[in-house]
């Protein structure tokens, strides 16, 4: 396709719908950390593991968000390919990070 707008649209839809998925993730994994010092025994140390794996989580999927952002830009801007080829390896490596603590979650 050689209209750019329809990528452009796309990418700025994708871009908003991840950094809402982020933000959502990060005010859910606020709430339970603040409803940790509440609980006792093997209940806390349950809750503790799956709030550290959430934030890894959230960490990866915020590194891999900026990551294909600065891909396409510097796709756009004719950056070398040795640059380009680091940031698709970020951005991959943090989806697959994303997907695995996903299922590490549900132990």
């Amino acid at each position: 396709m050689r209209d750019y707008r329809l990528w452009w649209a796309l990418f700025v839809f994708f871009g908003v719908l991840s950094v809402l998925v982020v933000q959502h993730g990060y005010r859910r994994w606020q709430r339970v950390r603040r409803l940790l010092p509440a609980l006792n025994g093997a209940e806390r140390a349950a809750y503790a593991r799956r709030v550290r794996l959430e934030g890894w989580r959230l960490a990866c999927m915020t590194a891999s968000l900026l990551a294909m952002t600065t891909l396409v830009f510097a796709a756009l801007l004719g950056a070398p390919r040795a640059v380009v080829t680091v940031l698709q390896g970020l951005a991959v490596s943090g989806v697959l990070a994303v997907v695995v603590l996903g299922f590490r979650r549900e132990r």
